[in-house]
């Protein structure tokens, strides 16, 4: 049987050059931390979707957080809370992404594998609504 070597050394390189630092170590998920002095639990929304509940920590798809994206903690009898995050290159990332050459810098920019959400962790109080 003989084995053509260029079928699988090949498709080996193209995954090395096109492979990017942040889309292989940085995983498919963002995590968000909060924690609360009262450690009173809340619904955590993003763009008016419910995600998790707080305190503790939540794993976001990378996808789901946009730059400017609304984060809202609710809880009942309770004020919301808002926030807005807002998407932060990696630096480290970046760094290995441009020595490895441009291909990979340019597939974590067009795929968002790159950016860390801002803030990642909330420490937070909630206020009794006034009734």
């Amino acid at each position: 049987m003989k084995i053509n070597i260029l079928k699988i050394v090949v498709p080996i390189l193209i995954g090395i050059l096109l492979s990017s630092c942040a889309s292989i170590l940085g995983g498919k998920y963002n995590t968000l931390v909060f924690s609360e002095t009262n450690s009173q639990s809340s619904d955590v929304y993003i763009d008016g979707e419910l995600v998790g509940k707080a305190p503790g920590k939540i794993k976001i798809s990378k996808t789901k957080i946009q730059h400017g994206s609304k984060l809202t903690l609710k809880s009942e009898g309770y004020k919301d809370l808002n926030y807005t995050l807002l998407r932060k290159q990696h630096g480290i990332y970046s760094v290995v992404d441009l020595i490895s050459g441009a291909i990979p810098l340019v597939i974590d920019i067009s795929n968002g594998n790159i950016y860390r959400p801002k803030p990642r962790k909330f420490k937070y109080q909630l206020v009794l609504r006034k009734i």
